[in-house]
C-alpha cells in the first residue's frame, strides 16, 4: 500500500504543478473575472427549507478535501496498527523530527510577525508539509536513494498532517457550538458501537460520515477534518462480519480519488494568485519573510535539529543505510508546504484577498526554494555513493 500511495502521489504531484500553472495563468490573464467568478458560484444541495448553500470553492475546501483527509486518517491508522509507526523505537525519529519541523517554522513566523496583528494569525502557514509534492520531488531525484529515505519522509509527512489537522480544527474554526459537539460525539459513538458489533458496511459508513460531516460543520470546526476522524474510526483489521476489509477497500478507492482528482481540483481552485497587483507594505514583508524563512530554514532546522539530538543522546538512530546528508535533504523537501499551506492561507486571511494572495505567493517561493535545495543535496549524495 505504501508503494501504491507513493506512486499515486508522484503522479498527483505532477498534476498539482500543471493545475497550479493553469490557475496562475488564468488569474493573470483576461480570463481572470470568468475564472474567479466560477469558483464563487453558489451551489445548493438539499430541499427547500432543508438545504446547504456554499460557493463551489467552499464545497471543494470543506467537501472534497474531506476525502483527502480521509486518506490521511486511514494511512495514519494503518501505520500505527501494522506499519512504520507500530514500533515506537522505529517511529520515534521521524515522529519527533516532524514535531520539530512544525514548531521551528511557527516560531520563526511568530517572531517576525509578533508586532503585526494583521498577519500573526497566519502562524500555521509554514507548518504543513505537502505529502503529494514532497514524494513527487523525491521521485525526481531518481533511483539510488535508500528506501528508508522515502519511508522516513512519508512517516514524517503523515505525522506532520496529524499536527496540521489538529491545528486547523482547534485554531481555524468559525466558532464553537455545543450542539454540534454533542452531535459529533454521539455519531462517533454510534459508529464505534456499530463497528464493534460488526454491522458496519460501506454504505452505512458513508451515511454516518455525511451525518458526522454536518455535525462537525455545525460545531464550527473546519468540516473537512471529518475525513481524518472517519479514517481513525474505520476498522483496519478485517472481521468476519459485514465490515470485513472496510478500511482496505476504502484506501483502494480513496487513494487514487483523493490524490489524482481531489488535490489537483483543490489546487486549481485555490492556487490562482494575482502576481501583478501585489502591494508591498510592512505587513506583507513580515508575512512573506515569516512564510519563506519558516519553510526554507525552519523546516530543515527543526527536522535535522531534533533528529541530531535524538541520535546523539542514543534515544534513536538513523534509518539503516542513511546518512545525515539524507536527513538534511529530506528536511529541505519537507519545506514544500503547498497544499495545506494554501488551505491555511485562505483560512487565515479569507477576508483580506491581498494578504491571502501574498501568503500564497510566499508559499510558492518558499516551496520552490526548499525543493530545489533538497534535490541538489540528495543528488549530490547519490553521486558520492556511486
Amino acid at each position: 500500500m505504501a508503494r501504491r500511495l507513493i506512486n499515486d502521489e508522484t503522479i498527483s504531484g505532477k498534476l498539482v504543478i500543471v493545475m497550479a500553472v493553469i490557475a496562475l495563468i488564468a488569474v493573470n490573464s483576461p480570463l481572470q473575472n470568468i475564472f474567479v467568478s466560477f469558483w464563487h458560484t453558489t451551489f445548493t444541495v438539499g430541499f427547500p427549507g432543508l438545504n446547504l448553500s456554499m460557493d463551489i470553492k467552499d464545497w471543494i475546501n470543506e467537501g472534497l478535501m474531506t476525502f483527502f483527509f480521509l486518506v490521511v486518517g486511514l494511512e495514519i491508522k494503518r501505520e500505527i496498527a501494522s506499519g512504520e509507526l507500530r514500533k515506537f523505537k522505529t517511529a520515534i525519529l521521524p515522529i519527533t523530527a516532524a514535531i520539530g519541523g512544525m514548531i521551528v517554522p511557527a516560531t520563526i513566523f511568530v517572531a517576525l510577525n509578533i508586532n503585526s496583528p494583521d498577519t500573526i494569525h497566519g502562524w500555521a502557514i509554514p507548518v504543513a508539509t505537502d505529502i503529494a509534492l514532497a514524494i513527487s520531488v523525491l521521485a525526481l531525484v531518481g533511483r539510488g536513494l535508500p528506501s528508508q529515505v522515502r519511508m522516513f519522509l512519508l512517516t514524517l509527512a503523515i505525522v506532520d498532517d496529524i499536527g496540521a489537522i489538529i491545528i486547523v480544527a482547534v485554531f481555524y474554526g468559525s466558532g464553537f457550538n455545543l450542539v454540534g459537539l454533542f452531535a459529533s460525539i454521539a455519531i462517533a459513538g454510534v459508529l464505534i458501537v456499530i463497528r464493534k458489533r460488526k454491522w458496519l458496511s460501506l454504505p452505512l459508513f458513508a451515511v454516518m460520515g455525511v451525518l458526522l460531516w454536518l455535525a462537525v460543520r455545525h460545531m464550527g470546526i473546519e468540516a473537512s477534518i471529518t475525513g481524518a476522524m472517519l479514517g481513525f474510526l474505520a476498522p483496519v483489521v478485517s472481521h468476519a462480519g459485514g465490515d470485513k476489509g472496510l478500511a482496505e477497500r476504502l484506501e483502494k478507492v480513496m487513494i487514487p480519488f483523493a490524490t489524482l482528482i481531489v488535490i489537483p481540483i483543490f489546487v486549481l481552485a485555490n492556487a490562482g494568485v494575482n502576481v501583478l497587483t501585489t502591494t508591498i507594505t510592512n505587513s506583507t514583508v513580515s508575512l512573506g519573510l515569516g512564510i519563506i524563512i519558516g519553510l526554507v530554514v525552519g523546516k530543515v532546522v527543526g527536522v535535522v535539529g531534533v533528529s541530531w539530538i535524538l541520535v546523539k543522546t542514543k534515544a534513536s538512530r538513523l534509518p539503516t543505510g542513511t546518512a545525515w546528508r539524507h536527513i538534511i535533504g529530506v528536511g529541505f523537501i519537507a519545506g514544500i508546504g503547498f497544499t495545506l499551506s494554501i488551505f491555511v492561507s485562505d483560512l487565515s486571511f479569507g477576508g483580506d484577498l491581498m494578504l491571502a494572495d501574498f501568503a500564497k505567493q510566499s508559499v510558492f517561493v518558499g516551496s520552490i526554494i526548499s525543493a530545489g535545495i533538497g534535490i541538489m543535496i540528495l543528488r549530490s549524495t547519490k553521486k558520492r555513493n556511486n
